[in-house]
């Protein structure tokens, strides 16, 4: 698998952080927001848009060592499966150039198989993972409901038009073992926050074990 610039590959990203910060390099998917960052959930009504706050499962992965690389583009509000996207170009395929890189997902598969980053994260209904997985020859994983928090606060259109199934948020790495790593990374912070929560905010205090009772005279 040939690796590429970004220069190369025209339409796989729609925003990139001014100085990457240090990690593993992660491509997002434009439908999480993140704070300070453009995040157009591929539509050109939000072109302009920059949240405020960034997705739980994004912070979650920075956490566990992965950086923003960039937000990846994508079918328009994720409601297809080309990424054939109008207002920001189709998404390129780079192990296949005459063929789609599927969606919707598309960006985050191409940044992968492009090897401008070292895993990526995408959301998955119907196949918007699996399907870009496919198409540019990658590891797509869909976990099971609840495993990793989906986008958080989703564009005015999505919130009227909901799907009848609920989105899943996985990462998708180059092979199966960073999948398997990513998805322990986010299960791991995952139950971390869970941990934070239950003792009332911050990093969870370290479990200690009981006093033993005194020896018997």
């Amino acid at each position: 698998m040939q690796d590429h610039t970004v220069d190369d590959l025209p339409g796989i990203f729609l925003a990139r952080p001014e100085e990457p910060a240090e990690g593993i390099p992660l491509g997002v998917k434009d439908l999480f927001d993140t704070a300070g960052l453009t995040t157009t959930y591929g539509s050109a009504i939000f072109a302009e848009h920059v949240p405020t706050e960034t997705a739980e499962v994004v912070l979650q992965l920075e956490a566990a060592g992965y950086a923003n690389a960039g937000k990846t583009n994508l079918h328009e509000f994720a409601y297809g499966t080309t990424s054939e996207n109008p207002h920001f170009g189709s998404v390129p395929n780079p192990i296949a150039p005459d063929r789609i890189a599927g969606g919707s997902s598309g960006g985050s598969a191409a940044a992968l198989a492009a090897g401008l980053v070292e895993a990526a994260l995408g959301t998955d209904t119907g196949g918007s993972i699996r399907i870009p997985a496919a198409c540019c020859g990658l590891v797509g994983l869909k976990p099971a409901p609840g495993f990793a928090p989906v986008p958080h606060s989703a564009p005015a259109p999505l919130r009227a038009h909901p799907t009848p199934r609920p989105s899943h948020s996985a990462p998708l790495p180059r092979f199966a073992p960073p999948a398997v790593r990513a998805t322990r990374r986010t299960r791991r912070e995952r139950r971390r926050s869970a941990r934070a929560s239950a003792t009332g905010g911050g990093r969870a205090a370290p479990a200690t074990a009981s006093p033993r009772p005194p020896p018997a005279p």
